[in-house]
């Protein structure tokens, strides 16, 4: 397989793409300016503790104080002093960083884990022989009161390179531990790295053919990994200069991008995707779409869903999707093609870095599975909130929104109102009143306002001797009260 990954180092932001075969599967951004709160330690102060939802407050110098969930039995006080580090669930504007008070120091094979005597290895290892072995070592070389995870990019790693790797990691930790020894107030003990380091580092076990970047420090930071062998020597780095086209715009990545922030995706058979993110899973709908081929119905399904688990796999990648997923298939009747289907996803996400649990199709014909959460998906990430339908992608009609209009009217007639009266609304909804055929009380004009919400509407009353807005028109003689 050819891998690769472009870093663009332009506009103060970092973004890397992973493309496969000429094919985005990762995007991941990070602003120059930001900091990257996941895996930075700091140095806390208990601010509020609450016992009803098993969690404390705690100022860690960010504007928005940290949400620490509290394990049971675990005792803290208010004005107590806590080191903590950033979980995989980012800072919002309204909403602080998710913090825990287990630290986890992270290197290209190991994962130091202070005040633990425990040993994990990743689960992404198979192999049983292997994993008696490494955790053997792991329990060899690990510092005194520290745990160890493996990292599955350690499968074939020599003892001394991860004893080395843990003693460095060790003395990380000691560093951050003086560091907030000395200090009296929160702030940051430790930063994590940039991206593009923190994306070298965690792609280890991967064989990258290519890695381009079009900024020249960045591609010195990747000679010196090379050079440390934190890189695969026949891996080539190469530096782009943007001297006619930008270097996502070389490889068609920004229409990839495009792509992956839209509900539908095709399939090279005819068939296609629906993706719809809610807030509690993430729902996958596969559709038959043009596809014809097949000697019969369950031919065809199964066709179009062995294409849809490869797709779907790409897709959660691409998207940065976690949590729990629900995908609807096609229905197959023969069991056979069912297990094809689970074994077909299987396979398509052993490629994902993230851990990926596929458990099976339900009685209702439903795959259930769910990926690990690292980050926030990419369409939170890339995309706002529609102010005008505040995230229900729907909004009241245009019929609709009149018909509330005409009613508050009706109200105002009740409470001893008599008009005339001006509706100012969108041009969709002075549409539909103009149409209005009602008579008999006070007259009324509508007076189209675009600036004005799709869903909303202003009345006025004016006096029988006012003359109307300019380009305010009548909609009808009256309305009954």
């Amino acid at each position: 397989m050819n891998r690769e990954i472009l870093f663009d180092c332009s506009l103060g932001q970092i973004r890397a793409a992973v493309i496969e075969d000429g094919v985005l599967c990762e995007l991941h951004t990070e602003r120059n300016a930001d900091q990257k709160l996941t895996e930075t330690v700091f140095l806390g102060r208990v601010e509020q503790i609450r016992p009803s939802v098993g969690a404390a407050f705690i100022d860690i110098g960010q504007p928005l104080n940290a949400f620490l969930p509290l394990a049971e039995g675990e005792k803290l006080r208010c004005g107590d002093m806590v080191i903590v580090q950033g979980a995989a669930k980012q800072a919002t504007e309204t909403k602080g960083l998710r913090v825990s008070s287990k630290i986890n120091l992270a290197g290209k094979w190991l994962v130091l884990i202070p005040d633990s005597d425990r040993v994990h290895i990743s689960k992404k290892v198979k192999d049983a022989s292997l994993r008696e072995e490494l955790t053997r070592i792991a329990k060899e070389i690990r510092p005194e009161n520290c745990g160890l995870i493996v990292r599955t990019a350690s499968e074939n790693v020599t003892q001394e390179a991860l004893k080395e790797e843990a003693q460095q990691l060790y003395a990380q930790w000691l560093v951050i531990s003086q560091r907030a020894a000395s200090s009296r107030k929160p702030g940051i003990l430790n930063e994590s790295m940039s991206l593009d380091m923190r994306l070298i580092r965690d792609m280890g076990s991967v064989e990258l053919t290519r890695i381009i970047s079009n900024d020249s420090t960045c591609i010195m930071r990747l000679e010196k990994e090379k050079e440390l062998g934190h890189i695969h020597s026949q891996t080539e780095i190469s530096f782009v200069e943007e001297s006619h086209t930008l270097l996502f715009d070389l490889f068609g990545i920004e229409s990839q991008i495009e792509k992956a922030l839209k509900k539908r995706v095709w399939l090279p058979c005819g068939g296609y995707l629906i993706i719809d993110e809610c807030e509690a899973l993430t729902v996958i709908d596969v559709n038959s779409g043009k596809m014809t081929l097949g000697k019969n119905t369950e031919d065809t399904a199964l066709r179009v869903n062995l294409e849809a688990a490869q797709e779907i796999a790409r897709q959660i990648r691409l998207r940065s999707i976690g949590g729990i997923i629900i995908v609807d298939f096609i229905d197959m009747m023969i069991l056979e093609n069912r297990s094809a289907v689970i074994e077909k996803m299987r396979a398509s996400s052993k490629a994902d870095r993230s851990l990926v649990k596929i458990e099976g199709i339900t009685k209702l014909g439903l795959l259930e599975m769910t990926r690990k959460r690292v980050d926030n998906s990419l369409s939170k990430r890339l995309l706002s909130t529609c102010t005008y339908c505040s995230g229900s992608a729907t909004l009241v009609s245009a019929d609709e929104t009149g018909y509330r209009a005409l009613r508050q009217i009706r109200r105002m007639m009740l409470s001893g109102q008599r008009g005339p009266f001006v509706i100012r609304c969108t041009a969709s909804t002075a549409s539909f009143l103009k149409e209005c055929r009602l008579d008999s009380g006070v007259p009324a004009y509508v007076l189209v306002t675009p600036s004005k919400h799709a869903e909303r509407f202003e009345i006025e009353q004016i006096s029988e001797s006012s003359v109307p807005p300019k380009g305010a028109e009548p909609i009808f003689e009256g309305l009954k009260s």
